[in-house]
């Protein structure tokens, strides 16, 4: 078959809120996350130096800003950014519920 769908409702999440469909899709060269951020919810702060692996975060609903190397990103539904692999990252979540798409890749 030369393709996979799968629902990320339908996937164990890693975390509360987050969804890796990269195993569950099959895929080799592409991570694929959704996070559905609760209310004033905060992530980790993290890189990817270490694997090489830049990251875009697509806002598709609710509004939060994402810190990357202590800049201030606000996010409103829509907007997408690249992080390179090296750099830090943070998302933190506005006073109501929003959803995320990250995707990744080496």
């Amino acid at each position: 078959m030369s393709y996979t769908k799968v629902n990320y409702r339908d996937v164990d999440p890693k975390a509360e809120g987050m969804y890796f469909l990269r195993d569950a899709l099959g895929c080799e060269n592409l991570g694929l996350t959704v996070v559905d951020c609760e209310a004033n919810w905060t992530g980790m702060e993290h890189d990817h130096a270490d694997r090489d692996h830049e990251e875009v975060y697509y806002l598709v609903d609710g509004e939060a800003t994402l810190y990357v190397d202590g800049d201030e990103v606000a996010l409103d539904p829509g907007d997408a950014v690249r992080v390179a692999p090296e750099a830090s990252r943070q998302i933190e979540n506005g006073p109501r519920e929003s959803t995320f798409v990250v995707v990744g890749a080496p």
